[in-house]
């Protein structure tokens, strides 16, 4: 039985930090900047699960919500707690799909206590060996590089993407749209499968996953190969202007 997800309601108000560990045999630079918003609704973790494998996720709360901070954190924890508790074993698929649908259960609690609607956009690797598993609901993006080359980029669950199904995108309704996700963790059914990718990788490939803040504003292409202090220094010069919070956690495999 997985135990309820504690975290702190405050506010995140801190305004930028960056981060640089090693996990095992990768190297993990991860940043966040609340850019030039009163709270920080994206919420990052990277940490070691069990076994040589390890756990990435960035999350996005929902500006058009309530509580945005407290989805994006009670979703990121609520999918550590829940392969940590239960273990690598078994079909991974299996085990992300469950991890996901408990953080929607968590959601769905947050819902009830606080008696108003809150969601997050998510995405994550559970790296296991050399392959990253990913998952995504919504428009956090997770892109796979080797030699300055992207092998792969999640497709974002948003409103737009399904216009381009359908029909022309005209820039207007890029402008009008492009803030509206289709898929997200807020509580109710999860009534679609939940996308996850096998993603062999090499050593030294490069894995990012971003918030839109983020890849909005600048391509992740354009920092692999730069050095982690060149990067916080490209991110510091925006962090004040940049019209919505942002994120990116760097994987060096």
């Amino acid at each position: 039985m997985n135990r309820p997800v504690k975290i702190s309601t405050r506010p995140r108000v801190t305004k930028h930090g960056g981060e640089t560990k090693k996990l095992f045999s990768m190297k993990v630079y991860s940043y966040y900047a609340k850019g030039n918003r009163e709270t920080n609704e994206d919420y990052i973790k990277s940490e070691p699960i069990t076994n040589g494998a390890s756990l990435h996720i960035v999350a996005d709360g929902m500006g058009g919500y309530k509580y945005g901070e407290v989805a994006s954190q009670v979703a990121t924890e609520a999918i550590f707690q829940f392969i940590t508790e239960n273990g690598i074993n078994g079909n991974i698929h299996t085990l992300i799909e469950h991890a996901v649908e408990y953080a929607n259960e968590q959601i769905l609690f947050k819902r009830n206590q606080f008696h108003a609607r809150l969601g997050t956009t998510i995405a994550g690797i559970l790296i296991i060996d050399n392959t990253a598993y990913a998952f995504w609901l919504g428009d956090v993006q997770i892109q796979h590089f080797r030699d300055n080359k992207q092998l792969f980029i999640s497709e974002s669950h948003s409103l737009i993407n399904e216009m381009k199904i359908k029909s022309s995108v005209s820039s207007k309704d890029i402008e009008c749209y492009k803030n509206f996700v289709t898929r997200s963790l807020s509580g109710t059914p999860l009534e679609e499968s939940i996308p996850i990718v096998d993603i062999r990788f090499q050593q030294e490939d490069i894995i990012c996953i971003s918030s839109d803040g983020f890849y909005n504003s600048i391509n992740p292409l354009t920092l692999i190969s730069k050095s982690d202090s060149e990067i916080e220094a490209i991110l510091k010069d925006i962090y004040d202007s940049n019209e919505d919070n942002f994120s990116i956690i760097k994987l060096i495999c």
